[in-house]
């Protein structure tokens, strides 16, 4: 690693999902854990099977509103209201967003499925003096997970930065959180930041 000067490299981002770990098992030890607490807020709507149908409002959402289609949380409350107006229920806003933290938590539990070379790689470029982050178009928080949270210097998602990471806000909060300029980004990702 070079020193301080422009264009050396001071911080690596890491993408998440398939890159620390596999996408699905989390999201579908999340769905699980949320079965009780979508069957107690949303009974009819659980008892129709409609509850299988929120992957299809949620994709059917970020169609019809581009605007939030970065932001996973937003797009699921919506998702959550959707199908319970579809069957004669009313989520407060208070259950919507105790829904959607509930969902975050569990989707965050990340740690039991991060590949094997993750933690060393990481604990290895921190030694060497590199800032580590995340940035992410997911909605993983990785403080909320007592393997993750040590690895990570800050994380950035797409609902933070308000667009995906194809974009460069992204990127320039990463390299904020950093105390660097975006030049001095190094991306370990599908995805490079914009030019």
């Amino acid at each position: 690693r070079a020193g301080g000067g422009g264009g050396s490299v001071a911080c690596i981002t890491f993408d998440l999902d398939e890159t620390c770990w596999p996408t699905m098992p989390p999201i579908d030890a999340a769905r699980r854990a949320m079965e009780p607490l979508l069957a107690e807020a949303m009974p009819r709507s659980h008892e129709s099977g409609a509850l299988a149908s929120l992957g299809g409002a949620f994709r059917a959402l970020r169609e019809e509103r581009p605007l939030i289609a970065h932001d996973m949380l937003e797009l699921r409350a919506a998702a959550l209201s959707r199908v319970a107006e579809e069957h004669g229920e009313a989520l407060s806003s208070q259950q919507v967003a105790a829904l959607g933290e509930a969902f975050i938590t569990a989707r965050s539990q990340t740690g039991d499925h991060l590949f094997t070379d993750v933690a060393g790689t990481v604990a290895r470029l921190r030694a060497a003096g590199y800032v580590v982050g995340a940035i992410t178009d997911g909605n993983a928080d990785v403080a909320r997970d007592a393997l993750t949270a040590p690895l990570f210097d800050f994380a950035i998602t797409a609902a933070d930065a308000g667009c995906h990471k194809g974009s460069m806000p992204p990127f320039l909060m990463a390299a904020q959180a950093a105390g660097c300029h975006v030049s001095q980004l190094a991306r370990h990702s599908r995805e490079d930041p914009p030019s």
